[in-house]
């Protein structure tokens, strides 16, 4: 067997498999450096430039703040049942969407990944196209079509590293991680002691609604969708915390405290240079000279970004589809090629983060409900791994989580289309992800309690052998 096959084996076997306590060595600080490498990159960065092209500085930083922290605030408190029971996303969210639901959600899982991968990837794309501008590199790669042609070069690039296994990944971290810091730290330092900290008061949004109340409260949806959007990926991480406590502290403080310093990077880069693209950025701020290291940092950034989106579904593939091939897995991911041949998605940021907006929201809703106020954090962890357990509801769907998810669908775009932008008064007022969680919170609690009425067995001793008994056979299975 390679090298590379036995260390992607091991992960996949490591994510399946419930992990022991001693297993469990992440402490804050490395919880915290781990879940910011994907946070702090293009999606905190994009979020935050959609609200400083809406609003002027002080409420794009109020949008950006609030709408990053409060929904991180409802949904960090998963942390605590995957810090508990040390399973996977994909296996402890049977308990509240049943064995197919979490199939179900797995494809929501999919098409984030794919969505996150492009962004990051155009971004990237973009820059280094920006970056061969400067130096007047040929057409092909600095002219109109370089952000696309650069942007599916990096996707090979990461392509090859991802296939290679979590020991290239590393490697590159090594260098990606760090350069994302030196790019933020040297542009909030340019921003900072340059002229544009006294010229942002006069600055004006570039795409601003007429109704000043729609500008902010879209600004704010936009960010609430970035923040209700790691819900999938507070899992991957929590397991491996030495405590629940660390684990949650450690999810809301990298998604929804250190992510807005990004976002409000962004907001302040799209007031100063009037645009959402980072090769205007950097111009705009650090000036022709210095704008390249800039750009390169970006680029490496984000790539390392991509390499942790794509290896994290790959192994998400194959601990559902555990007979799948690891190419296969891998290639799961070819059509975010798709999504790079133009600038049309990358420019429909903010319609992809309202629609995940929805989504997660609801998601984040279901679980928090289902697992702190129908099951008393009380999980038979024998039925996590039985598929055919107690947790197969109605052919493997949870009816309660299924009428939730639809009661919600017709409440969040019965105020808020993210397509055509329309708005009704009561979106104005308190937007709709938020109050599409507490909906999704309430209604999932009164159809398991009071509708359906399942009887899902709590914790044994039993299950804890079980448990036990994975644990000691994880080199078999």
């Amino acid at each position: 067997m390679s090298k590379t096959k036995s260390n992607v084996n091991a992960d996949i076997a490591f994510a399946y498999l419930p992990t022991h306590k001693k297993e469990r060595k992440m402490s804050f600080i490395d919880l915290v450096l781990v879940q910011t490498v994907i946070g702090l990159s293009a999606f905190g960065l994009l979020s935050g430039a959609y609200a400083g092209s809406m609003l002027e500085t002080g409420d794009s930083l109020i949008a950006v703040l609030f709408g990053n922290a409060f929904p991180m605030f409802l949904i960090a408190p998963v942390a605590f049942y995957f810090a508990k029971y040390g399973v996977d996303t994909f296996v402890g969210y049977r308990s509240a969407l049943g064995y197919n639901g979490v199939t179900a959600f797995f494809i929501l899982f999919y098409l984030l990944s794919l969505g996150y991968s492009a962004l990051a990837l155009f971004m990237a794309g973009e820059s280094l196209s920006s970056a061969f501008k400067v130096v007047n590199a040929p057409e092909i790669v600095s002219g109109s079509a370089g952000p696309t042609v650069c942007a599916i070069i990096l996707f090979f690039i990461a392509f090859i590293i991802v296939f290679r296994g979590p020991e290239a990944i590393r490697k590159f971290n090594i260098i990606a991680v760090p350069s994302f810091l030196l790019f933020l730290i040297a542009l909030i330092v340019v921003v900072v002691f340059s002229d544009h900290i006294p010229a942002l008061n006069q600055l004006m949004p570039v795409e601003p609604f007429e109704n000043h109340t729609q500008s902010f409260m879209t600004a704010l949806e936009i960010n609430v969708a970035l923040g209700f959007s790691w819900l999938p990926y507070l899992g991957q991480y929590s397991r491996l915390a030495k405590s629940s406590k660390s684990a949650y502290s450690a999810s809301f403080y990298s998604y929804g405290v250190i992510v807005v310093i990004a976002a409000a990077v962004g907001a302040l880069a799209a007031l100063i240079s009037g645009s959402l693209y980072p090769g205007d950025w950097m111009s705009a701020i650090m000036g022709s000279k210095f704008a390249i290291i800039g750009l390169i940092l970006l680029t490496v950034a984000n790539l390392g970004a991509t390499l942790f989106l794509m290896y994290s579904f790959a192994i998400s593939f194959k601990t559902l589809f555990s007979k799948s091939s690891w190419m296969l897995a891998v290639c799961t991911l070819l059509p975010t090629i798709f999504l790079l041949l133009n600038s049309t998605f990358y420019d429909a940021f903010n319609i992809f983060m309202s629609v995940i907006s929805f989504t997660m929201a609801s998601l984040g809703g279901i679980l928090i409900a289902d697992y702190f106020f129908v099951k008393k954090q009380n999980i038979s962890m024998r039925d996590l791994y039985n598929t055919k357990g107690k947790y197969n509801y109605w052919f493997g769907f949870n009816p309660s989580a299924v009428v939730t998810l639809v009661a919600s669908y017709f409440f969040f775009w019965s105020m808020y289309n993210p397509i055509t932008l329309e708005a009704n008064g009561l979106f104005l007022k308190i937007t709709a992800g938020i109050p599409t969680f507490f909906l999704a919170c309430a209604m999932y609690y009164v159809c398991a309690k009071f509708i359906f009425r399942f009887e899902v067995d709590r914790v044994s001793a039993k299950d804890e052998e079980f448990k036990q008994y994975l644990i000691e056979t994880k080199t078999t299975i």
